[in-house]
């Protein structure tokens, strides 16, 4: 489904057309966004995943205007490089960081 979707969303960032797909996508994500920048005021969103890294800047602009006009906190919005493997490999890193510092001890700084 994700990668429908990703498909989707390229299609609408190379062809004109696409315009009122983006403006809606734009509108459903900026909802999530500002619940986060509400609860955690994070300063950056990354648009993750297929989808994000799909819609490139230009979804992450419009997403960004919205959020202007919905939420008082400044947060800026990026599109995400990575594609859909960057949350599990993050899940991974963590795990296999705190597997270490429980087996060796935290590293000193």
């Amino acid at each position: 489904a994700a990668t429908e979707a990703a498909d989707a969303v390229r299609t609408a960032v190379t062809a004109s057309a696409g315009a009122p797909f983006l403006d809606t996508l734009a509108d459903r994500i900026a909802v999530g966004v500002a619940s986060v920048v509400a609860l955690l005021d994070p300063g950056c969103v990354v648009l993750g995943g297929e989808v994000g890294q799909a819609g490139g800047e230009v979804l992450a602009a419009r997403v960004r205007e919205r959020l202007a006009t919905m939420s008082p906190l400044p947060a800026d919005v990026r599109p995400s490089t990575l594609g859909g493997g960057a949350v599990l490999r993050g899940a991974l890193l963590t795990a296999r960081d705190q597997a270490q510092n429980e087996l060796f001890g935290a590293p000193a700084h």
